[in-house]
């Protein structure tokens, strides 16, 4: 299968409402993108609002996910135009947007992921997105209108009433639940369980539900993405950090390794979500 059958591939299981999982990682690691195409993970989330951002080493991680055909969506650290232009020019599938506020906010991240006449993204096929130039103008743009991905990052206390319509807005694909960023904004930092937190996660589930949209969540275990998939969350990923580090203390807790020197696992996954 080609990247660009692949990518319509994958866009089309989203939209058919297929139950995915993903994996988020930080650069740099070509590596384990290339591991967790490998692993059977449906998709990746490389993560340069708080990781690196340089766009040489960001086409080196989508090169690594497109050898084992892991499509694969850039989490940028704002809104503008140039962050999304630059992850889609380097390869990314689509963008992860943080801090989408309203449904205005949503549709101007929409026309930043878009061509023309959808939105008003910059045409270049001598991108890598543009296979350099090897493929027609006709065959990128179709491509990309089919294929190009927008989740915005409910985050924020005052997102919260408006998620209904950031989902509804024509163009986003996903809404991501930023969990620890809801929780500080709410004043309740790495306090998920708080009552407050609670409530408006609900709000947020809801929301997304009411709008026919689909949710993605960050799990910290697999009983917990159970759980999010029972609460209706098509797209639950998980934080690769938390992963290794919860395999390495249990390998190290069966080696008999001092409780003290072994990471505390609970507590490193609750201040992920």
């Amino acid at each position: 299968m080609s990247a660009a059958a692949r990518r319509l591939a994958f866009a089309a299981r989203l939209r058919a409402g297929e139950p995915l999982t993903g994996l988020v990682v930080k650069m740099p690691s070509p590596w384990l993108l290339e591991l967790a195409g490998r692993s059977g993970f449906d998709f990746a989330v490389v993560d340069t609002e708080h990781g690196p951002a340089e766009v040489d080493a960001l086409e080196h991680h989508l090169r690594a996910a497109d050898c084992v055909g892991l499509p694969t969506l850039v989490r940028v650290a704002t809104g503008g135009g140039g962050e999304i232009l630059h992850a889609l020019d380097a390869g990314a599938q689509g963008v992860v947007v943080p801090h989408v506020s309203d449904g205005p906010a949503a549709d101007a991240v929409v026309r930043a992921a878009h061509y023309p006449p959808r939105g008003r993204r910059g045409l270049a096929t001598t991108t890598r997105a543009g296979y350099h130039g090897t493929v027609s103008v006709s065959e990128h743009v179709r491509t990309a209108d089919d294929s190009t991905l927008v989740v915005a990052q409910v985050e924020d206390a005052n997102a919260v009433p408006r998620t209904a319509a950031i989902a509804g807005t024509p163009g986003v694909d996903v809404v991501f639940l930023g969990a620890a960023d809801l929780a500080m904004s709410l004043g309740h930092p790495g306090a998920g369980a708080h009552p407050v937190v609670a409530a408006a996660v609900d709000d947020v589930v809801r929301g997304v539900r009411d709008a026919g949209g689909a949710l993605c969540v960050v799990a910290g275990d697999e009983h917990e993405a159970r759980a999010w998939r029972e609460r209706g969350a098509q797209l639950v990923a998980f934080v690769a950090p938390v992963l290794v580090a919860r395999c390495l203390g249990a390998v190290a807790a069966a080696a008999g390794a001092p409780r003290d020197e072994i990471v505390n696992v609970e507590r490193a996954t609750e201040l992920q979500r």
